[in-house]
């Protein structure tokens, strides 16, 4: 499910169909339907699941170092591979080329 995900550009759309296929998996997984009224935590737990699917795909992007190049098309730009990353470090308080080259920011 997450293959090149780092690449991926992911708006809230997207985030909510990834969170809800993953729920859906493991709901499936425990044999426990939605109208069981189980909570996403209570089956997160039972299966022993320690970070979502969303997270994972932050923590490889924060690892990957790439730029794309070329021509900007007209008009607004749209949100880019490097504003989603910098977006993930601010949320957990990295700071820039410290964090990514391993060293204490």
């Amino acid at each position: 499910m997450t293959y090149v995900a780092e690449n991926w550009v992911i708006n809230k759309k997207y985030k909510s169909k990834i969170q809800a296929t993953e729920m859906e998996y493991w709901r499936r997984s425990c044999r426990i339907s939605r109208i069981d009224k189980v909570r996403n935590e209570e089956i997160r737990q039972r299966m022993g699941v320690k970070k979502d699917t969303l997270t994972l795909i932050e923590e490889k992007r924060l690892i990957t170092e790439w730029s794309p190049v070329g021509r900007r098309k007209r008009g607004r730009p749209r949100r880019s591979w490097r504003d989603e990353v910098d977006e993930s470090m601010e949320k957990r308080g990295m700071n820039g080329k410290t964090e990514m080259d391993g060293g204490v920011g």
